[in-house]
C-alpha cells in the first residue's frame, strides 16, 4: 500500500512508478487521499483533469470512494487487494475526504484558504469515525456503552503515548542513522 496526497499527482516520480508496476505486474496499491487542498489551495486550482483516470494511462484498476466512509474503503481496497494477489498487478484506489485540519502544525492561517464553516461541516456531518459509529449503531452491532468504552482506552493508549515521546530523551547523534537502509 503507498499512500499519498492529491498534491503529489504534480509530481513526475507517481506515474514513473504506476507505470513500472504495472509493467512489472508488481502487487501494490496506490492510495491517492484527495483531501481537497495541496496544501494551502484547492487542488481544482492546482491539479489538472479527472485524478481517478490518471492511472488508467498505465493500465492500472482503479476505483474511487467516499474516503469518509470506512465501510465503503475497505470494500473497494478489498477488491483491489485481492485483484493484486491475483497476480493481476497494481491498484489505484481515490479516497475523496477532507483534512480536518492544518497541512502541518504551523499551518495558523487556515481561515485565509478554507472558511471555519466548511471544517465545521465536515467535522460535524462527514467524520469518519461518528459515520461507523452511527451505523454500528443502527445496526445493533453495537450500544452507546461499548462504544464510549473503546474511545476512553484510544484516549488512555493515546495520552500514554504521548506522555512516554514527551519524557523521552533525544536520541544521540550516533543514532540518527540507525534503521535507516541506503
Amino acid at each position: 500500500m503507498c499512500f499519498f496526497g492529491e498534491g503529489a499527482l504534480g509530481r513526475g516520480v507517481v506515474y514513473e512508478v504506476m507505470n513500472m508496476a504495472s509493467l512489472w505486474k508488481l502487487p501494490v496499491i496506490y492510495v491517492c487521499e484527495n483531501n481537497m487542498y495541496n496544501e494551502y489551495t484547492h487542488f481544482t486550482e492546482t491539479t489538472a483533469g479527472d485524478i481517478q483516470t490518471r492511472a488508467a494511462g498505465f493500465g492500472v484498476e482503479s476505483d474511487i470512494v467516499d474516503g469518509q466512509d470506512v465501510r465503503a474503503v475497505y470494500a473497494a481496497a478489498s477488491k483491489l487487494i485481492e485483484r493484486a494477489r491475483r497476480g493481476e498487478g497494481p491498484g489505484f484506489l481515490l479516497a475523496n475526504t477532507y483534512r480536518f485540519t492544518g497541512h502541518h502544525v504551523g499551518d495558523i492561517a487556515r481561515d485565509y484558504y478554507r472558511s471555519k464553516q466548511e471544517e465545521q461541516k465536515w467535522k460535524g456531518e462527514r467524520d469518519p469515525l461518528k459515520l461507523f459509529s452511527d451505523w454500528l449503531l443502527a445496526q445493533g452491532v453495537a450500544d452507546q456503552g461499548a462504544l464510549d468504552k473503546i474511545h476512553a482506552e484510544v484516549k488512555i493508549g493515546i495520552d500514554g503515548a504521548v506522555q512516554f515521546a514527551l519524557a523521552s530523551p533525544y536520541p544521540s547523534v550516533d543514532k540518527v542513522a540507525e534503521d535507516v537502509y541506503a
